[in-house]
């Protein structure tokens, strides 16, 4: 079996022949196109375009951690070398000529300059109750150091005598004690005497004071102002049983608050 006669154009020229497979698989000519023409082919697509942002944002982040870590290492290597140099020339410092750890001692007949070691200073402790009797006169200071009178109990009524308005209760009495305030300090005294004020019982208690008026004295009546050098004079009463002994009067600055009390035996 033959193959199919090719078509020819008008003047008899045979168009371009393309391999195909023939219908009974044999590989035969395929016709073309005639006068020469070749069908056109389409070029191939573009690439794409590839994007460069990560590259560019590497770029400015790295360069500049490059240089700072460069400048690091630079100021790290002559920090180094600027310490071995001073700790070199430390060591290298001869003590006549030989490097040794003990102390120079003085040639014969040459005296030293030995250092004695600073003398402690004792803690200051604070101050304790003073003590004093019916008459004396004790200074104590309060917390401000500028704060500092002068007490003295003058007199203790036992029992004192109330006024009308002033009665004790049944199996009580009063008891009044006199002082006498100076201020021999150099800050202003602004309080209540009564406030720092205890009496103490023979048998150990302790009592307040009481607002009850009396007729041997005037009580200071609440709160009181002493300049630097003036003088108070009054009476702080108290109320306790009336069999009562008396012990111990105790007196303090800043309403009692005060480091130092002092303490008058009154029997």
């Amino acid at each position: 079996m033959g193959y199919p006669q090719q078509p020819q154009d008008p003047y008899g020229q045979s168009g371009p022949q393309y391999p195909t497979q023939h219908p009974y698989g044999h590989s035969g000519p395929q016709p073309g196109y005639g006068y020469g023409y070749q069908p056109p082919t389409m070029p191939p697509p573009p690439p794409p375009r590839r994007n460069n942002t990560a590259l560019i944002v590497l770029l400015a982040i790295g360069i500049p951690l490059l240089l700072l870590g460069g400048c690091a290492a630079v100021v790290a290597v002559l920090g180094q070398s600027a310490s071995r140099e001073v700790v070199v020339t430390q060591a290298d410092e001869p003590l006549n000529g030989v490097l040794s750890s003990q102390p120079e001692t003085a040639a014969p007949g040459q005296e030293t300059d030995t250092a004695e070691p600073p003398a402690s200073v004792p803690e200051e402790q604070p101050a304790g109750p003073s003590s004093a009797t019916v008459g004396g006169s004790l200074t104590l200071e309060g917390r401000d150091p500028g704060l500092k009178m002068t007490v003295t109990v003058t007199r203790v009524v036992d029992p004192a005598t109330p006024d009308q308005f002033s009665k004790p209760e049944t199996g009580s009495k009063l008891v009044a004690i006199e002082l006498t305030l100076v201020n021999s300090g150099q800050a202003v005294y602004d309080d209540s005497p009564t406030n720092g004020a205890t009496l103490i019982d023979a048998e150990g208690q302790q009592y307040r004071s009481t607002y009850s008026d009396v007729r041997e004295g005037q009580e200071f009546g609440g709160s009181s102002t002493i300049n630097t050098g003036d003088t108070r004079k009054g009476v702080i009463v108290f109320e306790v049983p009336e069999k009562a002994g008396l012990g111990k009067f105790q007196f303090a600055l800043d309403s009692g608050f005060a480091d130092q009390k002092g303490e008058w035996t009154l029997s």
